[in-house]
Order: C-alpha cells, then structure tokens, then sequence
C-alpha cells in the first residue's frame, strides 16, 4: 500500500509537471512527419495571374497538403492585409475572408498591416479564425499580440511565436501607431526560447524582419543569436527562398518566399521517436512547377464575390500614356523615375508649394504605356497618404535630401523623388554630405530662407526617418496621393515625355 502511495505521488508529480511545462501528450510511437506552409509580403495580391497564386490556388495548394499529410501547419508574416484595392476599400475585411477560407494558422503583423491604423488591425484580428503572434509589440508595457502559442501536431509539441521589425515605428505612419513600442527581436526572441525551450520539441518563429543589409538587426542576427530556433519563417525583405539560403549559415532554417504570393513555401519536417528534429527541407510552390493547379471554388467563390463588386469602379480610364512609367521597388529605391517625378509633380501642381517630397517606398508598382485606370492608380499608391503642406527651413530640405539618399547604393524606402527642386548625390561621400547643388525652383537653396514642402503625411509625420519634417508648422491638407494623382493624369489627359 505504501509502494502504491508513492507511486501515485510520483505520476501525480510527472502529471503536474507536465501541464505546467505544456500539454501533457503521449510518447511519440514512431518518427512524425510535419509540413509547413508559409507566406510572406503578399500585400494584398488576392487574384491569381501569370506569376503570383493568389489565394484561391494557395487554398488548394493547402487543402491538397493537408490531405497528404494532416500534420500541416499554414503561417504568413506580415504585410498581408493592406496594398492593393482589393484590400484597402475594405480596409482589410475582404483579405481576412481569404485567409479564413484558405485555413491559415497563425499569422504575424508586418509594418504595412499597421496602415490603416493600430485600432483598426485590432479590429481585422478579431475577424480572423486564427491568432496574430507577435513578441515584441507593447503598449503601456504589456504586449498587444499574443508572443506564442504551443500546438501539437501528431504528438509533437510544437512552439510558434513572432516577431516584427522594429523599423515599423518609421515604416508605417507614425499617426497610426501612437502608444505602441517595437522591442528589440533579437532580445524578445531570447525571452519566448527559453520559455518554449522548456515546453515544445520543435520551436518555429514566424519573423517580418528580413535580411536587407540596411535592417538592424536582421532575421540572420536572430537566428545567430537565438541557436533555439529551428525554423524562421522570414517576411519584410521579399528575399527569395534561394537567397535565403544562400545567405545563412546559421543552425536555424530560414525560409522566405519572395513577395506578392509568387510562391508559397513548404518545409518538410522529421520529428524522431525521442522528439528531435532529425531533419527539415525548404522548397518554393509556384505557378511554374504547379502547372496544373486548379483554385479551390470555396475560396474563389468569395474572391469572384469582392471583385465583382469592385471591378466596375476599378476599370474606369483616367487617362493614357505614351510610355512606360517605370515604379519598380528597386528602382524608385535608387534613383529617381519618371513615375516618381509625375507623383511628386501631382503634389506641386495640387499644392503650389515650392517643392514635392515623395518617398519611393511608397511607389509599389509600374503602369505600362496605355490607358490609365483607376486600378493603375490605387495599385501604384496603395496606402491612402494624403498630401500635406508644411513650412520648412532650408536646412531642413537639406537634412530631408541627406536622409533620403542617407541608404545608397542600397535600395530604400525613403530615397526622394521630387519637384521643384534639383540637387547633385555623391554616395561616395559619408552619410550626411552626399548632397550638394541643391535648387528650389531654378534657384540655390537659402539654408535659412522658409520655403513649403508638399509630401504624403507619412513622410511629413517622420515616417521613413523624414525626422526633420515632424512638429513642422502646418499650412494645409489636400487629397490621398492616389486622388492628387489621379486629378494630375486627367489634367495632362496623355502622358508623354514631353510633359513628365
């Protein structure tokens, strides 16, 4: 009786410290086999074309995944619920049905997924059938997501936590994130592995840092300085399966799938019988090497639904052109394009301010020679800025164009495309005095002269690192960039190389 009673507190003490540490689960009687089904950067890229899935082909791919193997597991991270119309006239509603219907698991938040403003993500999260993680976001010192969730699948006690870059607290509008703190990932991830260390068998993140050399830190500095991650699934970069790969040499598998749903990404992973990760293989899914890929109807139904609402509006001509107007991301990035010059044209003409300050980053797409649409417009600028005038110094025109070029050669969202104004870039110089022969309408800029600065209220309220330009002096409001854009292409009627 006696060896009984303590036999009893000894299950009891093992059974304790099982719900304590995680779900209790039974032993694993055989090696477990799980997939992984990952996105990134979609931005809001729901309809299926030549190159990118699209939901309704991705629920296919998901529920033929699933039936092959019911360990699967389906993640996104970030900037997924704002970019082009299909998202933005719901403000994110019809991408939350997407992803319902397609059968995501967890997802994390990416700066884009801020754009409507923090109360209105609440809003989406609750619509969504599955959690937002996410570490390293505060506010009044408590986080807003939840950091991780454990899931077993197959008997695997599998540990899922995110992470988000601390370049949101300038990548998306400032107005829209008041209150909120991004920590640093690197410290916070350290916090969830030692708690999921002791709980799970197989720990994942779900990360929208990237792996841009001009991100600190990156998803290679996590994975670097957190040996406990086994599987980092990357978003915020749109860096390429292959060129994640090829880039880490870290003990963790870092995957990426590029952007706008060109591939959805699969990792094969082996759980043996004493819960070790005995192996874990990524590949890309993609429209080329899935040639037969027909869309599941119960997600297109709800696509066919939205667009049909939407297209009539979306189709309407605005104008035409003669030539190509380039807003490729690596581009507008770079170097000023003549897509980026007709934008920060719009913003002069609207405004009569003496120089237009558009951030490339905010340019998301190019508009071939042809007519104009509106979905040309809100396709090139998705993110419902509106223009804003403000008094500035010459100085601070100075410090604005420094910044601007402040990343090259490197491609970045803050690169300035402009009017009424011309300046010399040196990027061999350092950072801070790489521009020179700066001209406001014809004329040498008076470093302490006031002049008006026209730009989209994202980049006037510090967005992008555009520090300079905050607390300025407001002089008015006008229209979203898209309106201010659009009004611009109607006036010109057609555009051709004369008049860009």
């Amino acid at each position: 009786m006696k060896r009984f009673a303590v036999l009893l507190a000894l299950v009891a003490a093992l059974f304790a410290g099982a719900c304590a540490s995680g779900p209790s689960l039974p032993p694993l009687e055989g090696e477990v086999a799980i997939t992984i089904l990952h996105t990134n950067d979609i931005h809001s890229r729901a309809v299926a074309n030549n190159a990118e899935l699209g939901y309704a082909r991705i629920g296919t791919l998901v529920k033929n995944a699933r039936a092959a193997n019911p360990n699967t597991l389906v993640l996104d991270a970030g900037d997924t619920l704002h970019g082009l119309p299909i998202a933005n006239l719901e403000r994110g509603a019809s991408i939350t049905r997407l992803m319902n219907a397609v059968g995501y698991d967890f997802m994390t938040v990416g700066n884009h997924d801020f754009n409507y403003g923090q109360d209105r993500l609440y809003e989406l999260e609750k619509q969504l059938n599955f959690p937002i993680l996410a570490a390293n976001v505060y506010k009044n010192g408590k986080r807003v997501f939840k950091a991780y969730e454990i899931k077993v699948i197959g008997g695997v006690r599998v540990g899922i936590f995110g992470l988000t870059s601390p370049e949101n607290s300038y990548k998306t509008d400032p107005k829209g994130i008041e209150g909120l703190s991004f920590t640093d990932p690197v410290a916070e991830a350290k916090k969830v592995v030692a708690e999921l260390a002791k709980k799970t068998d197989i720990i994942i993140c779900i990360s929208h840092v990237g792996m841009d050399e001009s991100s600190d830190p990156t998803s290679i500095d996590i994975a670097t300085m957190v040996p406990g991650i086994d599987i980092l699934v990357d978003g915020h970069s749109h860096t390429t399966l292959e060129s994640a790969l090829k880039a880490n040499t870290t003990g963790t598998l870092i995957a990426s799938t590029g952007s706008y749903g060109t591939a959805l990404g699969k990792i094969d992973v082996l759980i043996g019988m004493d819960r070790t990760v005995l192996s874990k293989k990524a590949s890309s899914l993609t429209v080329a090497n899935s040639p037969d890929l027909k869309p599941d109807p119960a997600v297109l139904a709800i696509s066919d639904e939205i667009k049909a609402i939407q297209d009539p509006m979306l189709a309407e001509q605005v104008g035409t052109t003669a030539v190509e107007l380039i807003g490729v991301r690596n581009n507008v990035r770079a170097s000023q394009t003549n897509l980026g010059t007709l934008i920060a044209k719009s913003m002069l003409d609207i405004s009569g301010a003496d120089i237009a300050l558009m951030n490339g980053g905010g340019i998301r797409d190019s508009i071939p020679a042809g007519p104009i649409t509106k979905r040309h417009i809100f396709t090139v600028l998705p993110f419902g800025n509106y223009a804003q005038t403000i008094e500035v110094s010459g100085a601070d025109i100075k410090a604005a164009l420094e910044n601007g070029v402040g990343k090259l050669p490197a491609p970045d969202g803050r690169y300035p495309h402009v009017a009424g104004a011309t300046f010399s870039v040196d990027a061999s110089q350092p950072v801070g005095s790489r521009v020179s022969n700066i001209q406001i309408k014809g004329k040498a800029l008076d470093m302490a002269k006031t002049y008006i600065l026209v730009a989209p209220n994202f980049t006037i309220a510090g967005g992008d690192e555009y520090t300079m330009l905050k607390d300025k002096k407001l002089v008015n409001e006008y229209p979203s960039d898209a309106e201010v854009f659009m009004l611009y292409i109607r006036k010109l009627g057609n555009i051709t190389v004369d008049n860009i």
